[in-house]
């Protein structure tokens, strides 16, 4: 009797390996696609109310305030680029408008990281009066920024300041939120880092689409 001809089991086993590639690459597929859908949808459904500069802010009305979105610190304890730009961004549409308020949202985690009080501090050398300028030292991200300017302060009409990339997810969250905003980007220079940034925030936008779904 002649040995059995291995190669029945050789095929089965390729077929398999076939099989589990292509699994592998429709899921990789799925993924990047639906990544690039939620991008669409996060950019595209708020992408008429962002301004490119406060002269270009059309808000009409009384605006209960505007919130500033933190950005980190230099090593001293004073703004990074990012936040300083967003703190005289925020000042300039606030001293333009009719607006109660200028709420300061960051991390204020620890005795020697106090993300708000630098911001306050910046804004009064601008020249905001203090009992104008509120402070939210549990903005540890962009989600509980937005959802806290409603859940803990009950703000329903706000215009936020942050860099244009970052606008798009603010803004959408504070529209999940029902709270009507607008956006005024705070792009005064380039930012080194910013193509990391800009790749972070295309997952971003991901995790807090399906966190306030």
């Amino acid at each position: 009797m002649s040995p059995a001809c291995p190669c029945g089991k050789k095929g089965k086993t390729l077929s398999l390996l076939h099989k589990i590639v292509l699994f592998i690459a429709v899921v990789i597929l799925v993924t990047v696609l639906s990544i690039f859908v939620v991008n669409l949808i996060v950019k595209g459904s708020v992408r008429e109310n962002i301004s490119d500069s406060p002269d270009a802010l059309t808000f009409d009305g009384h605006v209960d305030c505007v919130v500033i979105l933190g950005a980190g610190l230099r090593s001293n304890g004073e703004p990074s680029d990012m936040l300083e730009d967003r703190i005289k961004t925020g000042v300039e549409v606030f001293n333009q408008i009719d607006a109660d308020f200028i709420l300061m949202s960051g991390d204020c985690s620890g005795e020697h990281y106090d993300e708000v009080s630098a911001m306050k501090k910046y804004a009064l050398s601008l020249g905001v009066d203090e009992d104008k300028i509120l402070l939210d030292g549990q903005g540890f991200s962009t989600f509980e920024s937005i959802s806290r300017v409603k859940e803990e302060y009950g703000f329903d009409r706000v215009v936020i300041i942050t860099q244009k990339y970052h606008l798009y997810r603010a803004l959408y969250i504070a529209e999940q939120y029902e709270i009507e905003a607008v956006g005024v980007s705070a792009d005064l220079r380039g930012y080194r880092g910013q193509i990391y940034r800009d790749l972070r925030e295309v997952f971003a936008r991901v995790k807090d689409f399906i966190i306030t779904k």
